[in-house]
């Protein structure tokens, strides 16, 4: 069938929106969707950077999505024609990791997501002019596409009443910096927390604090843009650092604390250089949680000595060590009930427009975009 989608054609090009051949036979497991609305991540624009993955080019990128189920494979089992879904990122559904509801951390996680392409490294897409491959699935899903083929293990079914620009970010940051802070950090009313770089997936973790009866007593938000801070401030930051005005993040981080040392830290740069002073400013059993990536070849040293004599814990946090199908219902809930206000971080686009919608990600002015495909 012809649809439309965002392709990328090489890596540092645009995104240009154009009709592509979707393959639609399904396999007996996977999910037809017509996507409504996709969040921009940051991992996105990255990813449409990268020339270190030549065989990704050309490629539809894109793993926010929220659409419609059309129609289902002969052995899918957990959603019908009809239902709203949540695409979120694909999984075996068999391994141990899978079995304990760690499926971000999947056995065949690399395959599904991103080994360019399907399980078997097949592609649904093509050139709808010459029939050039284009890669799919992304994520499993590549949906920066209006209709897409996903496995049913990466979808999440949801009351059909909630707007789609409201379920698309979901699907990863959201979910990632809100699961980042409660289920990796898991904060005490005794600790102080920071979170370096409060985008989306920034301000998603210092919102989530809300959720819990008794925060943390000390909340830093650290960036260079001054909007952000304050949208920090409001989700309940009790401290805001620019770095651009105040650089030595470990001092300034230890002048706050009063030299005792932050007791778990968030990054969403991928800055190594912010990771290395993370840890240096880590209290006593201190936990630093890395959720961004930068260069795909970043690397952190750490000192042995140090780490051990501090206790501290660097903790790689992948999807926020989440299980989609029960906690992002779950934020959900919280949204209705007004205790997790993250759609004031989202400004929408036509997806026609995804090449401003990704200015504005990168200046600062838009927190979070969500494209829409009607």
């Amino acid at each position: 069938m012809i649809t439309e989608a965002l392709v990328v054609s090489k890596p540092g090009a645009p995104f240009r929106y154009q009709k592509v051949e979707l393959d639609e036979t399904l396999r007996a497991d996977e999910v037809a969707v017509r996507i409504k609305a996709s969040g921009v991540c940051r991992t996105d624009l990255n990813f449409a950077k990268e020339a270190s993955v030549p065989e990704l080019f050309p490629a539809v990128l894109g793993h926010e999505g929220a659409g419609i189920v059309e129609r289902i494979g002969s052995a899918v089992t957990k959603v019908s024609p009809g239902d709203h879904v949540i695409v979120c990122y694909s999984c075996c559904g068999e391994c141990k990791y899978c079995l304990r509801k760690e499926s971000s951390y999947c056995d065949l996680w690399f395959k599904y997501n991103l080994g360019v392409g399907r399980l078997d490294g097949s592609k649904t897409f093509s050139s709808a002019t010459d029939g050039r491959r284009i890669t799919s699935h992304f994520f499993g899903q590549s949906s920066f596409a209006r209709d897409i083929l996903v496995s049913e293990n990466g979808l999440v079914r949801v009351e059909k009443h909630i707007p789609f620009e409201i379920l698309a970010p979901l699907a990863c940051g959201v979910m990632t910096g809100a699961g980042a802070m409660l289920n990796v950090v898991n904060p005490t009313h005794d600790m102080t927390v920071v979170v370096v770089g409060v985008g989306a997936v920034g301000l998603s973790a210092i919102m989530a604090l809300k959720l819990l009866e008794y925060p943390p007593r000390k909340i830093i938000a650290v960036d260079i843009v001054a909007s952000r801070l304050e949208m920090a401030r409001s989700f309940g930051a009790t401290h805001g650092v620019n770095s651009k005005v105040r650089p030595d993040l470990m001092a300034v981080l230890m002048a706050i604390t009063h030299g005792r040392g932050v007791d778990g830290a968030i990054d969403t740069t991928g800055r190594p250089e912010i990771v290395t002073a993370l840890i240096h400013s880590a209290a006593r059993k201190g936990k630093v949680v890395t959720v961004g990536m930068g260069e795909l070849s970043t690397e952190v040293s750490h000192n042995i000595f140090e780490m051990v004599q501090a206790g501290c814990s660097y903790i790689g946090c992948n999807q926020g060590d989440c299980y989609p199908q029960e906690f992002s219902p779950e934020l959900l809930t919280a949204w209705q009930l007004g205790k997790f206000p993250y759609d004031r971080l989202i400004r929408t686009y036509p997806a026609k427009e995804m090449e401003q919608a990704a200015k504005d990600m990168r200046s600062g002015k838009t927190v979070k975009a969500v494209l829409l495909w009607d």
